[in-house]
């Protein structure tokens, strides 16, 4: 029996993300996000991977077309935050509300799991987080936390091996394929991926824009990440993580 694993996929502008954390970096002319080609390549996989997107809100009109597209094909739509700023301070539960009321009214599929941009806490803590998660309406969160058995939805946390976050694209630019299939097939419950949709849609800025170690390590090793996704889910296919979660 094939082990479970879940790829998924943060959907976001890796422009604005920088923009976020203080790091201005110029786009390319006529570099514009899509969907499209990692469709196709999920779509043509022998094992027949179906993947998760967490999808930023304000982002997703730009994608609007391929994210129906992946709904239609069986993948699932997730939240990832109305926007890809800091977690509000006030008033958590109406921006989860906003998050996946964005995108279920842009693409009317319902929408049942969230990711915070950059596995963000509140500062009041994982306990009225898990809360604030369940009162506006999800069922299950995907993130580098654990809150156990106290917790009112399901958690559904990225791949860890010896405190490392070995799921995340970080580590998998850096580390043998080898180390990933190993530990992806050694872990209790499903293995948690994650990605980034600007791993695969062409619009990251060559080497010769770096002007920060920040930004030179965001870019390193990323030509990786899309080869090492087609050898991992040719092996395991993946599941969605709303199907792992029941």
């Amino acid at each position: 029996m094939r082990h479970a694993v879940c790829v998924t996929v943060d959907v976001e502008d890796f422009y604005d993300g920088m923009a976020v954390l203080g790091q201005r970096v110029e786009r390319p002319a006529g570099s514009s996000p899509g969907l499209g080609a990692l469709l196709e390549r999920l779509e043509a996989q022998p094992t027949k991977p179906k993947v998760t997107l967490f999808v930023v809100g304000n982002h997703a009109g730009a994608v609007a077309g391929e994210l129906r597209a992946f709904a239609e094909a069986g993948h699932e739509i997730a939240s990832h935050g109305p926007d890809h700023g800091r977690l509000p301070e006030h008033d958590l539960v109406g921006w989860l509300r906003t998050g996946r009321a964005v995108l279920e009214d842009l693409l009317g599929f319902p929408v049942r799991g969230f990711r915070s941009p950059r596995f963000d806490v509140p500062a009041d803590g994982l306990t009225s987080y898990r809360d604030a998660l369940a009162e506006a309406g999800y069922h299950y969160v995907s993130d580098a936390s654990r809150l156990g058995s106290r917790s009112p939805v399901r958690e559904m946390p990225v791949l860890n091996w010896r405190g490392l976050r070995l799921g995340g694209g970080s580590y998998q630019r850096l580390l043998p394929f080898a180390v990933v299939a190993s530990t992806a097939q050694r872990v209790a419950g499903p293995a948690v991926l994650y990605y980034h949709s600007y791993d695969f849609d062409g619009t990251l800025p060559g080497l010769g824009a770096v002007r920060s170690p920040m930004l030179a390590r965001q870019l390193l090793g990323r030509r990786r990440i899309a080869p090492l996704v087609w050898r991992l889910t040719a092996r395991f296919g993946s599941e969605t993580c709303a199907r792992a979660a029941r």
